[in-house]
């Protein structure tokens, strides 16, 4: 049997976003990329939310590695929400803290890690980000595009299971989104993650993918992806 990092199962979502379907269903399998391109950065937080078990679906269900967050034991949620990075325009920095405080907040609190051991442990995620000059900074005194950047290190040094992210504004410029597409690429191989990536358009991180979807008039609608070297030769031709 297929087992799946995410799986929504005619969903309908709590935010009244005309572009998703209603319901909708999508499922991501274990190690798994899925691409969906023609989402703008409200659609996205709409299913992110849900997806990430910040919200519950107004119908339907949304399950994560076969479970239902929704009717797990207050321990057991926050463990498996532990395993969750969402990355989105929506997601704030802690304003009080440095940038290296808050990409050192979850392993400094969940695994007792000191601010400079979270951070050592993580010197190639913070090089390739270009944070390293930065982590003594508040959030107020960085530029958006710091901003953004030190928001996806501080999810990714989670270690996380399942990552879920819009790529939009600044992060969706061509120089930017390939520098991730780098980045999420090492993350991915560390930790043999699914991954979940939203955007108006994903061409740099086709290679990462195994399947591209378009949001079109409100229907998923499957879209050609080459490119990716673990996809076999099947995967080009037609089936009759």
């Amino acid at each position: 049997m297929l087992h799946y990092a995410l799986n929504l199962d005619m969903v309908t979502l709590p935010e009244d976003i005309a572009a998703w379907p209603a319901p909708l269903s999508l499922a991501v399998a274990l190690n798994e990329v899925v691409l969906i391109e023609g989402v703008g950065p409200a659609a996205g937080d709409s299913l992110l939310n849900v997806a990430a078990t910040l919200a519950s679906p107004v119908a339907g269900s949304a399950t994560h590695w076969g479970r239902d967050a929704a009717v797990l034991p207050r321990e057991e949620f926050f463990r498996l929400r532990r395993r969750i990075a969402l990355i989105s325009p929506r997601q704030v920095l802690l304003h009080r803290l440095s940038l290296g405080e808050n990409i050192a907040l979850g392993p400094c609190y969940h695994l007792g890690y000191t601010e400079m051991g979270a951070l050592a442990a993580h010197t190639g995620l913070l090089e390739h980000l270009n944070l390293q000059a930065h982590l003594d900074r508040f959030p107020a005194q960085v530029s958006a595009a710091v901003y953004a950047r030190a928001a996806w290190a501080r999810e990714l040094v989670k270690g996380p299971e399942l990552i879920l992210a819009v790529i939009s504004g600044y992060l969706a410029a061509t120089g930017e989104a390939a520098a991730l597409a780098t980045v999420l690429r090492d993350s991915l191989a560390g930790s043999g993650a699914a991954a979940l990536l939203l955007g108006e358009s994903l061409e740099p991180f086709y290679t990462l993918g195994h399947r591209l979807l378009g949001l079109e008039s409100g229907q998923l609608r499957p879209r050609p992806l080459l490119g990716h070297r673990a996809r076999p030769l099947t995967a080009y031709l037609p089936l009759v």
